[in-house]
């Protein structure tokens, strides 16, 4: 048995195995699958924004923290129960001011660098471009299968003949600076083609070498999506896993809400009694104002996180997009039955427009998320 095991990018054969993989599955047309020049040009792109997304990601999270922290200490230093200590000790009150004023102002930086700034801007553009060298690599195979398959050495060779020429051409259009505000601005999807596809005669192709090309588009194209947007929906068993899927995360930050919310309405009611009980003026009330208030700026914290990091828009979009791609898979399925070799390009087709959608949705939540407070 073989100790092969995929990992990400393995539909592009970026990692180690990869090839062997590809060759012994699908040895007619493995050449083909294999195209260094575009996975290099990939390589360049995905580092950096895995890169930029990991720093993006962190000063965000920083960000919120600071800013719940300049807000709790405000109102720690304003609250009535510490009145005596504040304004018995001058040295005090002025070091909680000034640490509070200290980390506002880090917080405004760390939100506005990774907002508004060249780091976002930086992570988008190159995972803009990095997944539109994805949708090229398939889109490419698509619009040549009639040299890809044909029963032709010659048709087949001029397979190779132009690739080179096709990734120039669409890095160029890509590293563009205004291409991501173009596909930000693509309502009806007119930049979906990176590659023209044509009409194909199915009877002229070499039908073992088209089989294994249907295998293939399954396994790498078809599951391999549904399964990485199905992953993003999956929760881990732990409680509260602050990393890992977009499931993972929503999960944490919205139960780490409810159980603030909680504590508000423990709290408000315990002011109520004390207030009946033990006095309007009452210390037990003053802290039970303040603690809850403390939660508020916390739950506050959380929700602008979760919409600074469009927590909510990628689950939905990630769910959407699994039940999509599951749709295509049976709708091939049934082509594949039935013979229709039409019918099984224009649902390949369609899976390249889906991916490009998804890809667009994913640009404009991020582009558009903001921190609210």
């Amino acid at each position: 048995m073989s100790d092969y095991e995929t990992k990400p990018n393995t539909d592009l054969a970026l990692n180690e195995g990869d090839t062997a993989y590809l060759y012994s599955q699908f040895p007619r047309i493995a050449e083909a699958l294999i195209w260094p020049e575009l996975v290099e040009a990939f390589r360049l792109h995905e580092d950096q924004a895995r890169k930029l997304k990991t720093g993006s990601r962190r000063n965000s999270f920083a960000s919120i923290v600071l800013i719940v922290m300049s807000l709790t200490l405000t109102m720690v230093a304003t609250a009535t129960p510490f009145a005596p200590l504040v304004e018995g000790q001058p040295v005090v009150a002025h070091a909680m001011s000034i640490a509070a004023l200290l980390l506002l102002f880090g917080a405004i930086l760390l939100g506005k660098g990774v907002l508004f700034g060249r780091k976002r801007d930086n992570w988008l553009k190159n995972r803009l471009i990095a997944e539109r060298l994805r949708h090229l690599h398939f889109q490419y195979i698509l619009a040549n299968l009639h040299h890809m398959c044909s029963k032709s050495s010659v048709a087949k060779s001029r397979y190779f003949d132009k690739r080179a020429k096709e990734l120039e051409r669409v890095l160029k259009r890509l590293r563009n600076p205004g291409y991501r505000q173009a596909v930000l601005g693509d309502e009806v999807l007119q930049e979906a083609r990176l590659v023209d596809a044509r009409q194909i005669d199915h009877s002229s192709l070499d039908q073992e070498c088209l089989e294994e090309l249907q295998r293939y588009w399954i396994e790498f194209r078809f599951n391999w999506q549904a399964e990485y947007a199905t992953q993003q929906l999956d929760r881990k068993p732990s409680a509260l896993p602050l990393f890992g899927s977009l499931a993972d995360q929503e999960h944490t930050v919205s139960t780490l809400e409810f159980i603030a919310t909680l504590g508000i309405v423990v709290l408000q009611t315990v002011a109520v009694l004390a207030q009946l009980f033990v006095g309007p003026l009452s210390i037990e009330v003053q802290i039970a104002v303040l603690l809850a208030s403390l939660l508020a700026v916390a739950s506050v914290g959380l929700q602008a996180y979760k919409d600074g990091m469009g927590l909510s828009d990628d689950l939905s979009r990630n769910r959407v997009y699994a039940s999509y791609t599951a749709k295509l898979v049976r709708d091939f399925r049934v082509a594949q039955e039935k013979g229709d070799g039409s019918g099984q390009i224009r649902i390949m087709q369609e899976m390249e427009d889906l991916a490009y959608f998804e890809t667009r949705e994913f640009l404009y939540t991020h582009s558009t998320a903001r921190f609210s407070f």
